[in-house]
């Protein structure tokens, strides 16, 4: 299981919530300690995580959520609700690169991701889930990449991708079929019916639990993957046919 995985079903699950995304950070200017302060619990890692509670009226948190050098457990820190999110800064509008900041109405961090493709993504979906979560004013987004700010219209045209490729394919083995018989064309046919199906209804399903969870983009990368091995293992039952019948 993957930190992340274990921080949903450790940290967030317990209390009815459902992690939208979570991206591994170190800070980048060293945080000021007391000078009276003692008894430090040494090197940990450091998540921030989105967070959204399965009961209605949702209600949406960031998290900072810490593990400890040799411990297997996970411990919140730091919690904000959405609202208190006043801006996000991306750091550079011109490339990807891995440091953001987070000001809230009490506090002030200057992060750096694990990558710049996690911190894509974290701002990404939070963009998303400020515009459909935040019953105040929303927070300001700046300096991010206009492809940071753009989710909605980068999930549907992925899945309009898969499809195109899908129908493609249909029309390909349709032609195939015809040229070698009949009786071929409605044994491609149905192999081709099975496969669309399966592939419309996954794009079907996805987006319907996309749009309820407010999750179109942290989960467009694993929805996409479904529907490619679905299309290349269409493919592949495609070309055997055809090979099969030019013997």
């Amino acid at each position: 299981m993957s930190a992340k995985s274990a921080i949903n079903k450790e940290v967030f699950t317990p209390h009815d919530e459902k992690m939208l995304v979570a991206v591994q950070v170190k800070r980048r200017t060293k945080k000021k300690i007391p000078f009276l302060a003692t008894g430090g619990q040494g090197d940990y890692m450091t998540f921030i995580c989105l967070s959204v509670t399965n009961k209605k009226p949702s209600h949406v948190s960031i998290t900072k959520v810490k593990q400890f050098q040799g411990s297997l457990s996970f411990s919140k820190r730091s919690m904000w609700t959405i609202d208190q999110l006043r801006q996000v800064n991306g750091c550079d509008p011109n490339r990807d690169c891995p440091e953001f900041d987070l000001a809230f109405d009490n506090a002030f961090d200057q992060w750096v991701a694990g990558s710049a493709g996690e911190k894509c993504t974290f701002i990404q979906i939070l963009h998303h889930t400020c515009q459909r979560y935040s019953s105040q004013s929303k927070p300001e987004f700046v300096n991010c990449q206009p492809k940071l700010l753009g989710d909605d219209e980068t999930v549907d045209s992925v899945i309009f991708r898969c499809k195109v490729f899908l129908n493609r394919m249909r029309k390909e083995v349709v032609i195939n079929s015809r040229r070698q018989g009949w009786h071929l064309l409605l044994q491609g046919n149905s192999i081709l019916h099975s496969a669309a199906d399966s592939v419309t209804s996954a794009v079907q399903k996805a987006s319907q639990a996309l749009n309820e969870r407010g999750e179109r983009l942290g989960r467009a990368e694993e929805k996409t993957g479904e529907m490619k091995n679905s299309a290349e293992q269409f493919a592949v039952t495609a070309h055997k046919l055809a090979m099969k019948h030019k013997c």
